[in-house]
């Protein structure tokens, strides 16, 4: 029989007067391997965190006698001041439980008192917790931290070596790790977007050490191609509600589609018979046939019109969708550019960036750039938008081929200027009607256009900055993680839209799914060499493993 670990029934919760969950009803079983999905705002951090917490305003949230749980944060709780080693040995949420519990029964065994009770209970119940402790790792945080660091390939670094200087997706390592640890006993994890600033390989090894993992997981994550690799399960957020479905995230997709058209139809079948009933009795009260069919119909109509409203509640709600076309200006020849013998090194770094390289690019190349943090991926953009010079060789850039940059951080904003302003900026020939129509149409609110982009999420500082890219004249788009900080629906858009581009595009991306939509070739880039291999992200997968490219009937499939 399966257990029930975790019952959520009739859950509320809001902040103030803003509703965010309504009537959550979920049960999570042993095994169960759950993505939560749903637009930035819906609600997905805020469910993990009520039922982690079990703070919801209205509704049962009740756990499994006994069951452990561990917390693997959006936010990576990383102390920037200490040592690699230092933090190595800070423990994690999923101690704090085990030890408050102990502390508790120690502060109670130095009273005289509590031996005068029924102490034999809870001595065995202190036992059992050193032994959990213990079995868990407790004792060895930072040995059990440093060997999953070493898995991770973050051991070239000495451990007496400041937080501060690791990049940004070596932190994020850095907080897997030492959050990883003690998950033996653990019955239930919760992640929130724990695929954020880390590489594919690391990725990968997160995927099957998951997939391994003995406990039940809710995720919160827009890494759809983790989600297919890691869930059995997924819940959708939508309209404050929490809407499950059975398996991988590209299951849920078809079965998604399947239930919004069968629902459509429902809805059409009965506003036809409601319309039908309707004509039916005023035909009879035209021919003063009054008898108990028009009473009977009556209530009929009033059923259908309360099944009608319970359907319609199921509608998921249509957001205003983001319109993004990226148009190329013709001018680009067949050769856009091309680098000779390329070298370039950083000090300090054992091995070159690039290591005597040549490739070239043509018009309607669609070139993913991947490799491991810390390779070089982004220097590579930086070097082809010529912001960093090669230290030996040549970089040869057609003429009339038109650079348009996607920055990872979004460099190309000012963040002291609000979104009408950052575009009033670039294109000071738009009047304000048409800078805060295309702003509409970017999902912008009143409030929001008028908002210092400093005080605006990462999500919508993409938008600002996708926009601007936009309204750029280019032929060649160059673009450093697009699709961070992008909630599904986005992602999509931005995949049509660089489908239906026609000039050239080189993309640095984590992004698996999106490699797969959009790209034509990979750059494989290791220790200063480039490869290039022919096809998505799939097909390169399947080339390093010595396996031929889908056929078209097997894409189908997948």
């Amino acid at each position: 029989m399966v257990r029930e670990l975790i019952t959520v029934e009739g859950v509320d919760r809001s902040f103030g007067p803003t509703d965010v969950l309504q009537d959550i009803n979920l049960i999570i079983n042993d095994g169960d391997r759950i993505g939560i999905v749903g637009h930035n705002g819906a609600g997905k951090t805020t469910l993990l965190n009520t039922i982690s917490e079990q703070k919801q305003d209205v509704g049962d949230i009740d756990f499994a006698p006994g069951i452990r749980i561990a917390y693997l944060t959006q936010i990576r709780d990383i102390e920037s001041n200490s040592t690699i080693e230092e933090e190595l040995g800070r423990k994690g949420r999923q101690f704090q439980e085990l030890e408050d519990e102990i502390a508790s029964i120690e502060a109670q065994m130095i009273d005289p008192s509590f031996y005068e009770g029924d102490w034999e209970p809870v001595m065995e119940r202190y036992s059992e917790l050193q032994q959990t402790l213990a079995s868990s790792g407790g004792g060895n945080v930072a040995g059990i931290a440093k060997g999953i660091l070493e898995r991770l390939g973050l051991d070239k670094h000495p451990m007496e070596m400041p937080v501060s200087q690791l990049s940004g997706g070596e932190k994020a390592k850095l907080a897997l790790a030492r959050q990883l640890v003690g998950l033996s006993g653990i019955d239930v994890i919760f992640l929130d977007e724990p695929t954020n600033h880390l590489d594919i390989q690391t990725t990968e090894w997160l995927e099957a050490f998951l997939t391994d993992f003995k406990g039940s997981q809710l995720i919160v994550s827009h890494d759809r191609y983790f989600l297919d690799q890691v869930c059995n399960r997924v819940v959708e957020i939508d309209n404050l509600r929490a809407w499950p479905w059975k398996g991988n995230y590209s299951q849920f997709i078809v079965q998604k589609v399947a239930s919004e058209q069968a629902l459509n139809e429902q809805i059409g079948n009965l506003e036809k018979k409601i319309q039908s009933t309707t004509g039916a009795i005023q035909q009879m009260k035209r021919a003063n046939k009054y008898d108990k069919s028009i009473s009977a119909k009556h209530k009929m109509i009033t059923r259908m019109q309360q099944e009608l409203k319970a359907l319609r509640a199921r509608v998921p709600k249509k957001r205003k969708p983001l319109i993004l076309k990226l148009d190329a200006i013709d001018k680009a020849s067949m050769d856009v550019l091309e680098l000779v013998d390329a070298t370039k090194t950083f000090e300090g770094l054992e091995r070159p960036i690039l290591n005597n390289q040549t490739l070239e690019v043509r018009k309607g190349d669609r070139i993913g750039i991947v490799g491991g943090n810390g390779q070089g991926k982004t220097t590579l953009l930086k070097i082809i938008n010529k912001e960093l010079k090669l230290d030996s060789g040549k970089i040869d850039v057609s003429p009339g081929t038109v650079i348009g940059y996607f920055h990872q951080d979004h460099a190309t904003l000012d963040f002291e200027l609000n979104p009408v302003e950052q575009i009033q900026k670039l294109r000071p020939d738009y009047q304000y009607g048409d800078i805060r129509a295309a702003l509409g149409r970017f999902q912008f609110s009143s409030d929001q256009v008028g908002t210092k982009l400093k005080q605006l999420s990462g999500g919508e500082r993409a938008r600002v900055a996708l926009l601007k890219l936009l309204l750029e004249d280019n032929n060649l788009l160059l673009m450093d993680e697009p699709t961070n900080h992008l909630d599904m629906d986005s992602k999509e858009t931005l995949e049509e839209a660089l489908i239906g581009y026609e000039g050239s595009l080189i993309t640095v991306s984590h992004d698996r799914w999106f490699l797969d939509q959009v790209v034509n070739r990979i750059w494989e880039l290791e220790d200063g060499n480039i490869k290039v291999y022919y096809g998505n992200y799939t097909d390169y997968v399947r080339a390093k493993q010595g396996l031929p490219p889908l056929a078209d009937d097997e894409i189908s499939q997948v």
